[in-house]
């Protein structure tokens, strides 16, 4: 056997060791979801991946799921996803919110990417020598093709569907809460779209996910001082995970990264204090 192949079953072993790891976690106890129905689910997902085209992986999406299944009950919020291609994720995030008792809130054009501008046209990937080449419409798919992915494989009755540019419908999404967000909009003015409008929403302690973390100019906003104070009047959340990293990392965040709210002041306030190690030996 070649090393190449080794390589790939020693891959799909450590893979499939994060549906163990799903599995019997204590994630969905508190909603009453049982170790052998999060099985179930597991399966579900990994077998429904490859019917219909997605650019997410079934391990993101059981991270997506174990991640509402974390989310404490007391905890009143919904869902919300931003750009959802032919619904892959959305019928496995729809899955979890029916679960759960919360709404998906499945925010898209349905008619694929707005105009990038001028310096968001080319991308290139990480350290690699690729780059993409944006253009408006990629990614169209058609809200009637979502819907009947999510007829056939997932919970269309915990769906809204919110259709149009982040830029004209966000602002005014019907939701007071959210415990979740799982943004794939590719361009770095989309993202901030979402974030200007679901960050205050985002209940504390909750994570923003999002599905970029190979693009330099999309998690730089998450370290963007100005932005953050000029636009939602706070300091920059910062970003975990990135496709560079252990193979921890890999693992759990390959293609996927998240920014967790925090409530900084709270901290501040009631936080407990530490001095830096480096600093011991210098204290008054």
């Amino acid at each position: 056997m070649s090393s190449s192949k080794i390589l790939s079953k020693l891959y799909n072993l450590f893979s499939y060791s994060f549906c163990l790891i799903f599995i019997v976690n204590k994630s969905g106890k508190e909603y009453g979801i049982s170790p052998l129905k999060k099985l179930g689910l597991a399966i579900r997902i990994v077998r429904n991946h490859g019917k219909f085209r997605t650019l997410t992986t079934w391990r993101q999406h059981l991270l997506l799921v174990e991640e509402i299944f974390r989310v404490p009950k007391s905890l009143k919020g919904d869902v919300a996803e931003c750009g959802c291609f032919d619904g892959a994720s959305t019928v496995v995030l729809s899955v979890a919110c029916a679960l759960t008792n919360r709404k998906l809130f499945v925010c898209d054009s349905f008619e694929g990417m707005p105009s990038p501008k001028n310096d968001e046209k080319y991308v290139v990937r990480g350290e690699t020598t690729d780059y993409y080449v944006w253009e408006k419409g990629q990614f169209s798919s058609g809200l009637d093709t979502v819907k009947k992915n999510i007829t056939k494989l997932g919970n269309i009755e915990a769906c809204t569907f919110v259709k149009g540019f982040f830029k004209d419908t966000l602002k005014d999404l019907s939701s007071d809460s959210i415990v979740l967000v799982f943004e794939d909009a590719n361009l770095p003015s989309s993202v901030e779209d979402c974030l200007r409008y679901l960050w205050p929403k985002l209940q504390v302690g909750c994570k923003f996910y999002c599905h970029e973390p190979w693009s330099i100019d999309v998690v730089s906003l998450f370290y963007n001082k100005d932005w953050w104070r000029d636009n939602l009047k706070m300091p920059p959340p910062g970003f975990h995970g990135s496709e560079q990293g252990t193979i921890m990392d890999l693992r759990y965040y390959h293609g996927i990264g998240y920014a967790k709210k925090y409530d900084i002041e709270g901290i501040k306030l009631y936080g407990k204090k530490k001095v830096h190690v480096g600093c011991r030996g210098f204290e008054e």
